[in-house]
């Protein structure tokens, strides 16, 4: 895109000069129309000289030449009237449209600083928290989180997009209108929609002709550069998504997108060409996710077409390897939002295809090396260079449905697929597939992301500050499918999705503590057995068993501070027996992989990425509770680390007891009228706490079968 409007600059635009060309360009329009047509009085215009001059009857050369200059003479007015309509147009939508992007910033920074978070001229958000002085109290200052810094700069960044489009559209709109110093231009558009969506077909247009001269692999990185910058300029535009791709149809768009990934040959891209492949990509998957929702005849056939262009292969002059359209279009679903029909549609027919190709498994049909070309410039691989294989199209597929939750959800919750996807399907190391790679299941990392959209009802690429665990029916029928599925693999469990699925158990932190903390496991609101196999197998990775914790944490804090009938004891034992099983289950996971210690040496706590993306914000004297009990577990995991992990397997709660005097000490502090936090209870509250955790870490032991030795 061209360069973005600073938040200075929209604040400092002063509209009245404008306005004043608004109210000009309506009374020059005005005039012109009656020069033009004459209007009401009669007078002399251009339509009336039209009129005369064909009636008249010319003879000689005033037949043709003078005849042909009187008529094309009195177009002119009606072209300049129609010009000047047009600039009216443009300049009064602009006036319209700045006021509001003004509004709309003024709104945004006002609200932000309302929580502490400061707008600088660049546009870039920061904390601004007062001394406790300034405030009055330390106690009320809010400290804004990670994820609320996310979800204000992405507020900021796309007024700021929003304005600098409306400012690109009328400036390119204006200059078509005078590209020509000696004669008017035939009516333009009339708004700055219009403007837009003529811009995005002419540059379809154009695009579509520079393709369709072939060798797009040999493309100029500055020629490669523009278009990318147009793609970024338009990819939201109908005019341009729909245009583009009914323009070069399923099969010119998928034999593209292959000639200019991977021409082979030893030209396989890599630098500087290989980053800029990579933003076309994307920005290619968000154009076509853009086109996919509309319902035109001629897009429904492009869809069509897709779907059916997936079992063909696509070749490049020179070379044997032919990809399979699936794999090319999954590579361009790697970012927006696709139409919902499609994505279902799109995936029956990729899993009927793999299904006709039995007994062979995927590694087989997608990694052969007679077809996989490198088609995904997304990511990088071991040395840190853009470019990988891209060969499984599921992977593309399930992060096209992880950006439309509603379709993961459903797709989760129909048992065929799910079956498929969690317990059926052999998924493979796209980097060697008939080696020992790395060890990493790119697509599986993939299916992580749509099973935890699917069970939160969020797109996990976009930041989030949620209010309250709140969820859905379909969402949770989607949890506890998941939870019986994957319990079952033991510890085969794939450990791409154990970061996934503690974010999924985070988000439901509520149900996974009153599950964790139940008395009677064979009631729990989730399967307690399934639950206790699941965290047992996250808690086996590091950053994994850190967001489980995290959130589990948070949901033990709301759930001491949240209203509650009968004696508040109740969660104080509840958090406790929580501990308990959570620690069960981190012994169950260091007793797993004993032979093969896989954690780094250093803890390292600084709160785990993405984790505060899917549990609720709470208030700012809750927020403190949470970090202050998250700090004590912090210290001890470390301490844990250093001791080399040793835990009593039969009382593994024991390595706790700083976590539960933090906990105990929220409680306390949450209800100070309660006997155990009258001065000198502290030990019957700790004693509380402890029985608690001892229960529950019993009862987890019991239930997997754990006993002393």
């Amino acid at each position: 895109m061209a360069d973005t409007l600073t938040v200075q600059e929209l604040t400092d635009l002063r509209l009245g000069g404008l306005k004043t060309a608004v109210d000009d360009w309506k009374t020059m329009t005005g005039r012109l129309e009656k020069l033009a047509t004459g209007g009401d009085g009669g007078q002399v215009s251009g339509e009336g000289l039209r009129s005369k001059a064909n009636a008249a009857t010319w003879k000689g050369v005033n037949a043709t030449v003078s005849r042909e200059f009187v008529t094309k003479t009195a177009k002119q007015f009606s072209d300049a009237a129609a010009e000047a309509k047009s600039v009216h147009g443009l300049l009064q939508g602009a006036h319209s449209d700045f006021v509001k992007h003004k509004a709309d910033l003024r709104t945004a920074i006002d609200d932000l600083a309302k929580r502490n978070i400061y707008v600088n001229g660049n546009g870039s958000v920061i904390a601004s928290v007062p001394s406790g002085a300034a405030a009055g109290s330390s106690d009320d200052i809010h400290k804004p989180t990670d994820e609320e810094l996310d979800v204000a700069q992405r507020r900021i960044n796309k007024i700021l997009t929003e304005a600098s489009e409306t400012d690109r559209i009328v400036a390119r709109a204006l200059r078509a209108l005078v590209k020509n110093k000696y004669d008017f231009t035939e009516k333009g558009a009339d708004s700055v929609e219009e403007a837009d969506r003529a811009q995005g077909r002419a540059d379809a247009e154009y695009w579509k002709r520079e393709i369709g001269k072939g060798h797009v692999d040999e493309w100029s990185e500055e020629k490669l550069a523009r278009f990318n910058e147009m793609l970024e300029d338009q990819r939201d535009n109908p005019g341009f998504t729909e245009t583009f791709a009914t323009g070069l149809g399923a099969d010119g768009t998928l034999q593209f997108w292959r000639d200019l990934a991977d021409p082979g040959q030893g030209n396989t891209p890599e630098g500087e060409r290989a980053k800029l492949l990579g933003q076309a990509q994307q920005n290619l998957s968000m154009s076509l996710a853009n086109a996919s929702h509309s319902h035109s005849p001629e897009m429904e056939a492009w869809k069509r077409d897709i779907i059916a262009a997936g079992g063909k292969q696509f070749g490049h002059e020179g070379i044997m390897v032919k990809p399979y359209g699936f794999q090319i279009m999954s590579n361009l679903m790697v970012k927006g939002k696709f139409d919902s029909d499609f994505l279902n549609e799109y995936g029956d027919a990729l899993r009927t295809f793999e299904e006709k190709k039995k007994p062979f498994e995927p590694e087989a049909i997608w990694g052969n090396p007679g077809i996989a070309a490198q088609l995904d410039y997304t990511g990088k691989d071991a040395d840190g260079d853009f470019g990988r294989p891209g060969t499984d199209p599921m992977g593309g597929y399930l992060k096209a449905v992880s950006h439309n939750p509603d379709v993961a959800t459903k797709l989760f919750n129909d048992d065929d697929w799910a079956d498929y996807l969690l317990k059926d399907r052999e998924f493979y190391d796209e980097d060697d597939p008939f080696g020992q790679g790395d060890g990493t299941t790119q697509s599986r990392d993939a299916l992580g992301k749509a099973l935890l959209a699917a069970g939160t009802g969020l797109n996990p690429d976009q930041p989030h500050v949620l209010t309250s665990y709140e969820h859905t029916d379909p969402q949770r029928q989607v949890l506890e499918g998941t939870l019986g599925r994957l319990s079952g693999k033991g510890d085969d469990f794939p450990p791409e999705l154990r970061d996934d699925m503690a974010l999924l158990l985070g988000n439901w932190g509520d149900e996974v503590h009153q599950s964790a903390s139940s008395l009677d496991t064979a009631a729990s609101p989730l399967n307690y057995e399934d639950l206790l196999e699941v965290s047992k197998q996250v808690s086996r990775d590091q950053n994994a068993y850190g967001l489980l914790t995290e959130g589990v944490n948070q949901a033990i804090i709301t759930d001491i501070h949240a209203e509650h009938q009968g004696d508040p004891e109740e969660e104080l034992k509840r958090a406790g027996q929580t501990v308990g099983f959570m620690e069960s289950a981190r012994y169950q996971a260091i007793d797993t992989d004993k032979d093969d210690p896989s954690w780094p040496a250093k803890w390292g706590y600084h709160g785990f990425g993405g984790a505060a993306n899917f549990v609720p914000v709470v208030g700012d004297a809750l927020q403190r509770g949470v970090d202050s009990a998250a700090y004590a577990w912090q210290l001890e995991e470390q301490q844990r680390i250093d001791d080399k992990a040793a835990i009593d397997n039969t009382q593994n709660f024991q390595s706790r007891q700083g976590y539960l005097q933090a906990l105990g000490d929220e409680w306390s502090a949450e209800h100070p009228d309660h006997r155990l936090s009258q001065e000198g209870n502290e030990y019957l509250r700790q004693d509380s706490i402890g029985n608690s955790a001892f229960n529950g870490n019993s009862t987890a032991n019991r239930i997997a079968g754990i006993g002393p030795q």
